[in-house]
């Protein structure tokens, strides 16, 4: 695409899948039926592919309003702000990938993406890259979509083996590449995205502790399998970390009236026999009692909170007071023993 057609796609706003409007006019332009008018207008062929790109430089222009996204959909903001130029990097990335044009879901046409070849073109790593992903799919501003199409399986076997020569690998050792759709970011998809925003912060949403066992405990099991596709659930052995911790939180309230995550990595003892190699998303020899109560932690606070009606904050001034705390450390107590 020349930079030339990029300027004439930012002229018009994506109203569904077979139309577009002019900013300045606000004329309609349907799919075939306008095609002959649209060309002599704007000098540029009205192709299969085109009202996909101009929801590429819409949906870009949303994010990059930061403005609007802080004030319209302020936990949206608040969630991806830091994360915001992965998505815009992923758009972008987007507009040289599109499988073919009769590739498509509900309208959004297929395109393919590898973290592990996304984190050698561009930046970061390859953890960083697929949750990000995971997670802006979790939000509805990515579809991670299963395709049954043969078209679309023998290009993810030719990426497939392109993306592991490159890397000088057998490409049997490559997770299979995932399909993905991106849908216009108008004001109805936005607000569902600050809701489920919304939904994570209040369960304490870390990076760290991201996962699909966290899902299934904040959105449950048929929404995780939907944006992880694997057999992962909560499994023994996580359960069995989080009564670890559950036993912890209860005994140091009890003898110290507050107890603080540094303190459940530092005294929790949990017993590795019990662990499976994909439990936390890495090799198991990899892992350290710190590194799984920590994602452990963060994953299952809010449950524990609920569970026991504990609060977890940052302690201000009457609290440092009442439980003799020398810095404004983040502490978790028993729900009103705060006045």
């Amino acid at each position: 695409m020349s930079s030339n057609d990029r300027e004439v796609y930012k002229q018009f706003i994506p109203i569904d899948k077979r139309t577009i409007q002019g900013k300045d006019d606000g004329v309609n332009y349907v799919y075939f039926s306008s095609v002959k008018e649209f060309k002599e207008k704007y000098n540029i062929t009205f192709e299969e592919t085109t009202p996909h790109f101009v929801k590429i430089e819409w949906n870009l222009e949303q994010l990059n309003n930061e403005v609007q996204l802080e004030k319209k959909y302020p936990f949206l903001h608040r969630l991806i702000k830091r994360r915001v130029h992965f998505l815009t990097t992923l758009i972008e990335y987007s507009r040289e990938k599109i499988i073919s044009p009769v590739a498509r879901q509900e309208g959004n046409y297929y395109f393919f993406a590898s973290s592990r070849y996304l984190a050698r073109k561009y930046f970061s790593s390859y953890n960083t890259w697929n949750r990000n992903i995971s997670i802006f799919c979790t939000l509805g501003l990515l579809n991670k979509v299963k395709t049954n199409n043969r078209t679309t399986e023998r290009r993810a076997i030719r990426e497939t083996k392109a993306l592991a020569q490159k890397m000088g690998i057998d490409y049997k050792k490559l997770s299979p590449i995932n399909f993905y759709t991106i849908s216009i970011y108008n004001d109805e998809l936005l607000t569902e995205s600050n809701r489920r925003a919304k939904v994570l912060l209040d369960n304490n949403f870390r990076a760290n502790g991201f996962s699909k066992f966290f899902l299934i405990k904040v959105f449950g099991q048929e929404f995780a399998d939907s944006i992880f596709h694997d057999e992962r659930y909560i499994s023994e052995y996580s359960q069995y970390v989080q009564t670890q911790i559950e036993k912890f939180i209860l005994n140091d309230i009890n003898r110290h009236g507050y107890t603080t995550k540094e303190r459940i990595l530092r005294y929790v003892q949990i017993n590795y026999s019990q662990l499976q190699p994909w439990e936390y998303g890495f090799n198991k020899e990899k892992q350290n009692k710190k590194a799984i109560l920590s994602r452990e932690f963060d994953r299952s606070i809010s449950e524990v909170k609920e569970k026991y009606n504990l609060e977890y904050k940052k302690a201000n001034k009457e609290l440092k007071e009442k439980f003799k705390l020398d810095t404004s450390k983040t502490i978790i107590f028993e729900n009103g023993n705060n006045d």
